[in-house]
């Protein structure tokens, strides 16, 4: 609605219009990416494309801007809001406000890296959430509650196929429970710890 208004009365053009939506989708992706699963990496793509297109179209107001075929009051704010909505993007890709910054401070984080670059990190949050972001091909994230008794984590999460993990002072091996026994998955290593 107040985008609406805006176009109606700054007759907003489509270029400004894109740059301000692709400074949205950058600045708020730690809200989305992790619900897309592989299809992370077409977005991105789209994304980037779209960064690119917009540019193009910057240099070319800013050219007709100093040619002094287009000064107009219009072009003037469009240069200006859309050279800092790009300029933002350039210097924080990833987005002003990052998905570790997000929600409770971070009690204890660990990280375990697999092959290929695919990697799996767990925060566990001081309200007693956890978070474990899955990296491969695309981005996943599992959440749910935890407990801590004395050296082991005890996970609280319907979708969540890790019931427990040990911890020691540089990592947390994290178990699998299942009908033949316990089964040990990969050591995660301790990267934050609160002092």
């Amino acid at each position: 609605m107040i985008v609406i208004q805006l176009y109606r009365f700054m007759k907003l053009s489509k270029p400004l219009i894109f740059t301000i939506l692709l400074l949205l989708a950058v600045n708020t992706q730690f809200l989305w990416e992790g619900k897309l699963g592989v299809f992370i990496i077409l977005v991105y793509l789209l994304l980037f494309v779209c960064s690119i297109v917009l540019y193009v179209r910057l240099i070319k107001k800013v050219y007709r801007l100093i040619k002094g075929t287009d000064r107009t009051r219009q072009n003037v704010i469009e240069c200006v809001v859309m050279g800092v909505s790009l300029c933002l993007i350039i210097a924080f890709p990833m987005g002003i406000v990052r998905f570790p910054n997000v929600g409770a401070p971070i009690k204890l984080m660990a990280f375990h890296e697999g092959g290929g670059g695919c990697g799996s990190t767990l925060y566990f949050r001081e309200d007693g959430s956890f978070v474990v972001r899955y990296v491969c091909f695309g981005i996943e994230e599992k959440k749910g509650s935890y407990r801590i008794s004395n050296d082991t984590i005890y996970f609280s999460c319907d979708d969540f196929a890790f019931d427990y993990a040990v911890m020691d002072s540089v990592t947390i091996s994290v178990h699998l429970k299942t009908a033949t026994g316990d089964r040990l998955l990969p050591l995660f290593n301790i990267c934050k710890e609160e002092q």
